[in-house]
């Protein structure tokens, strides 16, 4: 079964990303998170989500360029 709720660590390594990258990317609000127990979480459903609607505008500016 899947994980719903992924550690910082496990987070940097879905995204290929460097630990601090996701940290400083939870401080900032882009990387949606909670802190749960004092351990901070990461909503892995939520970071698809944003991923996939990142991907979705950045094709649609693509496309817009091209017009």
């Amino acid at each position: 079964m899947l994980r719903r709720w992924i550690t910082p660590k496990s987070c940097a390594d879905y995204l290929s990303i460097h630990l601090k990258t996701v940290y400083a990317q939870i401080a900032r609000g882009e990387i949606p998170a909670a802190k749960v127990g004092g351990s901070i979480r990461i909503d892995k459903k939520r970071l698809d989500e944003l991923m996939e609607a990142s991907e979705k505008a950045s094709i649609e500016n693509k496309i817009n360029d091209l017009l």
